[in-house]
C-alpha cells in the first residue's frame, strides 16, 4: 500500500493530500494546528506539503527535513518551468 502513496504523490501530489486530508487523519495530527495552512499547501506547494506531513507523522530527523526542502524545490522547479515556457510561448506570437 505504500508503492501505491509513493506512485500517486509523484503522479497527482495533489489528489493524495486532498484524499488523506479528507479520508484520514494523517494531515491533521501533528502537522498544521489550524485548516488554513494544509489548504495553502494544496494550492501552492503540494510536494511540499506531503512531505511536510510525512515529517511531522514520523521521527523527525535529517531525512524529514531533506524530505521537505526537496519537496519545495520540486514546487518551486515546476512553477518556475510553467513560467519559462509561457514566456516562451508569447515571444513566439
Amino acid at each position: 500500500m505504500g508503492c501505491l502513496y509513493v506512485i500517486l504523490a509523484l503522479l497527482s501530489p495533489r489528489l493524495l493530500l486532498g484524499g488523506l486530508w479528507i479520508f484520514t487523519d494523517y494531515v491533521r495530527p501533528g502537522a498544521f494546528e489550524s485548516w488554513i495552512w494544509p489548504l495553502l499547501g494544496l494550492i501552492f506547494m503540494p510536494v511540499m506539503t506531503l512531505a511536510l506531513v510525512w515529517a511531522y507523522n514520523t521521527e523527525f530527523g535529517p531525512w524529514q527535513i531533506a524530505a521537505v526542502v526537496i519537496g519545495a524545490l520540486i514546487d518551486v522547479g515546476s512553477n518556475g518551468e510553467g513560467e519559462r515556457r509561457r514566456k516562451r510561448q508569447s515571444a513566439k506570437s
